[in-house]
């Protein structure tokens, strides 16, 4: 029922019958008569909520909708007024489609009418939903209270469709009856094969003639121009499409003041420092919309008659638009081929497959790339070349021989010119196809021998640093010195002459240090994927001392963390590039720890053999404090064996060498296997004895992490000998240490070891605490022998 106090008259007067705006706005006078003349405020009240979101509407809001004169409307406002005048559903949709139209047709007042200059919508437009909606929201609306002029900033590498979402937004906008006075559209020529940037003088002399100022009339200067411009727009409801725009230099005077404006912005540039703009970063479409953008090209039918090779397709052009349009559009030019017979292509053609008529993607990215500085243009082509998934601003200074700030300030406005992508902080990646590119151009355009260098430079920094962080972790590691042409950076190996060398003009950053053991287990995690793609470019590219020192020394965490079959393969792994060496220091090192690692495998024979190989070569030269290191973990191996006595003969040995070179390290570690043996043979009471001096001397070197493992052995042998409280005491020492020093898999250890001697006091709850927590660490760190010892303890408790 209608909302005024008196009765519906006649029949409902025709939107249709609406020439222009004003004859539109004295129907809606009509119906509002029709209704029975309801008043303002009654109005008011019943159009609040019909509006979608629902909204509080004044009555002076709704007032001014009936004078005559108007130059637009609000047509959200307008159909909910209608709605609540009483008509039905079918006459609301024809007023809306009236409204839209006489918006269109309607002149403004001012001397040049309507302007709509907007480029054709897209015949193909497909998902950007929630970029979409987000360009939608932002935009003012009529009535709504706004301070500013609304600009969005529509950013994103090369071929991201960042034109195509402007233009099908600014659409969508006008058909919607939004912004119906002015559309103003330019190219703005910042990355353009052809034609310089647009001057904003120029641009704003043509927005001017458009909009009825007589060529004559136009200012000569930019800032006259700019103050007239604004002045021409002011209370109009205008939309700027300014495409393709360089900077935020090009675009500033361009912006009018009044704020019932919109600024739809487009670029390859980060336009952040554009006072006010609201940045919507375009990225490469998800997987469902790449294969729906191919079939809205090449046709559905032939791409869902094989959609796995399809989707294979859109991850072969990256997901990016452009690639994908390109790929479709040569698709359907080839009837007899499948989606299978574009994936071959591809493959076959690299990135000059993503050609088709005048468009290929190639010259897009020339355009970018021609616009960087040289700095950036070098390290961006390097980066290409670098053979991890991303690098940081170390890795990045390494492979660039520059310090780090300044890769890190390369790297920073690489971003901002949407050719590099910052997932993570601190962590930067190119886009596959735009890698294929750099790595494509880099080859064309940088010499050999620099190419080598910067490998070589980046192949040093991982193999020093990765070393670093192993000592952190293993301060007693030890790991063979290799040859130095300088500190910290590896020189030529004499044995491969043709091994690059770094350039002693630009040398790169020194090797990272670590503060602390936390640092270095989240540097070996972080940097995990990339230091075994640097293993294998480094036996690639016949950089022997790397291709082994990064494995071995990656492998260092994986030990800690007793993943021991993925310490084994990267072993393994550099113990095949060292044999081609003849490093018998280097041989002797690795099968000394491959021996370890058989043990913990329990592959005793394998593990007697990798021994006795590192002893003699050990004793081949002469080095003492390297044959203590192997009887130190060949004790451990007998004392696993049932062979404790002789485990303990060479514990005594290892003992001797220990303190024959005054290595209390050694030393420790020798009283260490000794109680192992000890134990083995059931001396309780003389293994505790042996872990108490192993404590002393931890306790003396301030070793943290060695010296929670002490506690924590100390601490079975006081279980073994039925002492739970002094067991508890020495985990719960332990645990505080793990803390401490970041190490996880010692803070497991601890907790089952507390757990333990919790459970040998009679003390089950709290022994189940510490045991939920163990089997989340080992969880974590995927130590699966731990892991169901923790959880068979559980089960224990439980019942």
């Amino acid at each position: 029922m209608a909302v005024g106090t008196g009765e519906r008259r006649g029949e409902l007067p025709d939107p249709a019958g609406a020439a222009d705006l004003a004859e539109f706005v004295g129907l809606l006078g009509e119906l509002r008569a029709w209704a029975g003349m309801p008043s303002y405020r009654s109005l008011a009240r019943r159009v609040g909520p019909l509006l979608r979101p629902a909204r509080e509407v004044s009555a002076s809001t709704l007032a001014d909708v009936f004078k005559p004169g108007r130059r637009r409307l609000d047509l959200d406002l307008v159909t909910a007024l209608v709605r609540a005048l009483g008509a039905g559903e079918d006459e609301v949709g024809r007023w809306r489609a009236s409204g839209v139209r006489v918006h269109r047709e309607a002149k403004s007042g001012g001397p040049s009418g309507v302007l709509h200059q907007l480029p054709a919508d897209l015949a193909v437009f497909t998902g950007r939903e929630r970029e979409l909606q987000d360009l939608l929201a932002a935009a003012p609306r009529p009535g709504s209270p706004a301070a500013t002029v609304v600009i969005s900033s529509i950013e994103g590498m090369g071929g991201v469709g960042k034109t195509r979402l402007a233009v099908h937004a600014a659409h969508l906008l006008v058909r919607a009856g939004r912004f119906a006075d002015v559309q103003l559209y330019v190219n703005l020529y910042g990355f353009d094969p052809e034609r310089e940037p647009a001057d904003p003088a120029e641009v704003l002399a043509s927005f001017l003639r458009q909009l009825g100022v007589p060529a004559a009339s136009v200012p000569s200067g930019a800032d006259e121009r700019a103050a007239m411009f604004r002045d021409r727009l002011q209370d109009r409801a205008a939309l700027l499409l300014l495409d393709n725009a360089a900077d935020e230099e090009q675009v500033r005077d361009l912006i009018p003041a009044h704020p019932g404006c919109l600024v739809l912005v487009t670029g390859r540039r980060s336009l952040a420092g554009l006072d006010g703009a609201r940045i919507h970063q375009l990225d490469v479409l998800e997987d469902a919309e790449a294969v729906e953008l191919l079939a809205a090209v090449a046709g559905r039918e032939r791409i869902d008659a094989d959609r796995a090779a399809s989707a294979r397709v859109a991850r072969a052009c990256g997901n990016l638009p452009l690639a994908l349009t390109i790929a479709g559009a040569r698709l359907k030019a080839r009837p007899a081929w499948t989606a299978a017979d574009l994936l071959v292509y591809l493959d076959r053609g690299g990135l000059d497959a993503m050609t088709v008529g005048r468009r290929s993607l190639r010259p897009v990215f020339d355009l970018s790339l021609a616009a960087l500085p040289r700095p950036a243009r070098l390290l961006f082509l390097l980066l290409g070349i670098q053979p991890g998934a991303d690098v940081t601003a170390e890795a990045a200074a390494a492979l660039a021989g520059v310090t780090v700030g300044t890769a890190r300030a390369t790297l920073e406005a690489l971003c901002d010119e949407y050719l590099l992508l910052q997932l993570a902080p601190g962590r930067f990646e190119l886009h596959d196809i735009l890698r294929a590119y750099a790595s494509e151009t880099a080859v064309d355009r940088l010499p050999a021998g620099d190419r080598e260098r910067a490998v070589g430079r980046l192949l040093d920094w991982y193999g020093g640093t990765a070393e670093a962080a192993a000592t952190a972790l293993l301060p007693s590691l030890g790991m063979p010195s290799p040859t130095r042409s300088g500190p910290g950076t590896p020189g030529p190996d004499p044995r491969h002459p043709g091994t690059p060398g770094p350039d002693p003009r630009h040398p790169g950053p020194p090797v990272t240090q670590f503060v602390d053991r936390g640092a270095a287990v989240a540097w070996l995690e972080a940097e995990h994927g990339n230091l075994l793609a640097a293993a294998t470019a480094a036996r690639a590219a016949g950089h022997p001392a790397a291709a082994w020192r990064i494995p071995a020394a990656a492998s260092v965490l994986r030990a800690v963390n007793q993943n021991w079959p993925a310490c084994e393969a990267l072993l393994a792994g550099a113990l095949a590039e060292v044999l081609r060496t003849g490093d018998l220091a280097a041989q002797a090192w690795l099968r000394n720890r491959l021996g370890a690692t058989a043990t913990e495998l329990g592959r005793t024979g394998e593990a007697e053999e990798m021994f006795t190989e590192a002893l003699a070569a050990r004793r081949a030269l002469g080095d003492r404090d390297g044959e203590a290191a192997v009887l130190n973990n060949l004790v451990i191996f007998y004392s696993r064996t049932d062979r404790p006595r002789t485990g303990l003969e060479h514990a005594s040995l290892a003992l001797e060498l220990a303190r024959e070179q005054g290595n209390t390290d050694r030393e420790a570690s020798a009283l260490n296997a000794m109680a192992a043996c000890q134990s083995a043979l059931g001396r309780n009471a003389a293994a505790l004895e042996l872990m108490q001096q192993v404590v002393a001397i931890r306790e003396s070197r301030g070793d943290g992490y060695r010296l929670g493992l002490a506690y924590i052995l100390t601490g079975s042998r006081h279980h073994d000998l039925g002492q739970f409280e002094e067991a508890a005491a020495c985990n719960t020492r332990a645990r505080e240490i793990a803390r401490r020093s970041g190490d996880r898999f010692g803070e497991g250890e601890a907790l089952l070891g507390l757990a333990k001697s919790l459970l040998g006091q009679g003390r089950p709850a709290p022994a189940r605490d510490c045991l939920r927590e163990a089997v989340a660490v080992f969880d974590e760190l995927a130590a699966e022998r731990y892991l169901a010892e923790a959880r068979r303890l559980l089960t224990v408790t439980v019942h």
